[in-house]
């Protein structure tokens, strides 16, 4: 199955992760592809650097037999349906790249239906680099045959493509991924921390986990490469993450209120949002727990990282 034709595709939402995955589609669809974002400064120069179209009006984008949405939350997408509904045309399929709710989403998903438009749930895993690399792995919920229609498009941003159920089951499952990912960072700083006020030097520590069966992505690279560096780089707003770990958590209520470690995370999080506040980078967690020890995790000067 071939990309979806020419002037058929448009992306809404041009922030850290959205921006690079147009630009990914613009490589084989080119001015082809419709873009809108808030400030239409910033897709102007997407236009500028990826060879897209930037439209001003995102009625404009409702031309598009494929829509492609990446936007904060749940909200945002529903105020953006609002306005262009009215617009779109029966047959059109919506793909939210969104970390979104799912509740929402099968609700949405469910009127746009009464008016002929699919709506896919597409939220992705990777990061900005993945993004910029098009390595994104992303988890697709809805209509079996609509996947199989835009799969092909999604490949051009996406690795790894997984068809995980209904409507909503993308969003469900991108919501247990981000809080097990805060969750593994979350404690293995805390070996970590416990280890340094030990005497024993963060550096080796890793080192030695990451060839031993303790290991994780986060052990692995978010500590050595955003926390003993300090950098707290990774491009990923820590308000961002706590939403998704409030999904998460919403989940674990309805479907297993008898949950213990990651009810304990999700507190965790919100504490550092409160002393850390929500535009830093979500690594940044490490620092709340840094400050419960009285500690950080700084390696050795003469440890190798």
């Amino acid at each position: 199955m071939s990309v979806v034709r020419p002037k058929e595709v448009a992306f809404i939402g041009l922030g850290a992760m959205g921006y690079p995955m147009a630009g990914n589609l613009a490589k084989t669809v080119g001015k082809s592809l419709l873009v809108w974002n808030r400030s239409h400064e910033k897709a102007t120069k997407h236009a500028s650097e990826h060879g897209s179209t930037s439209v001003q009006n995102i009625e404009e984008t409702c031309q598009a037999k494929v829509i492609f949405t990446c936007l904060p939350s749940s909200r945002e997408f529903e105020e953006l349906i609002f306005q262009i509904q009215d617009g779109l045309v029966p047959g059109t399929i919506i793909v939210d790249c969104t970390s979104g709710e799912p509740v929402a989403t099968q609700r949405i998903a469910k009127a746009l239906l009464e008016r002929g438009t699919q709506l896919l749930d597409c939220p992705v895993s990777g990061g900005p680099g993945g993004a910029k690399a098009a390595t994104l792995t992303a988890m697709l919920g809805g209509d079996p045959q609509a996947v199989l229609q835009v799969t092909p498009t999604v490949a051009l941003f996406a690795k790894k493509i997984i068809h995980v159920g209904p409507v909503g089951s993308g969003h469900a499952i991108k919501a247990v991924n981000n809080i097990l990912n805060v969750t593994h960072l979350m404690l293995a700083s805390e070996g970590l921390l416990a280890l340094k006020k030990m005497g024993v030097d963060p550096a080796k520590a890793l080192e030695t986990i990451n060839n031993a069966s303790g290991r994780s992505l986060q052990t692995e690279q978010r500590i050595p490469n955003c926390v003993l560096t300090r950098s707290f780089d990774y491009g990923f707003k820590l308000g961002l993450m706590n939403k998704d770990v409030g999904i998460a958590g919403r989940l674990l209520e309805e479907y297993f209120p008898e949950a213990v470690l990651l009810k304990a995370a999700q507190q965790l999080m919100l504490q550092a949002v409160e002393t850390q506040g929500s535009d830093v980078d979500y690594t940044e967690v490490v620092k709340a727990l840094e400050a419960k020890a009285g500690t950080q995790l700084v390696p050795n000067p003469r440890s190798r990282l």
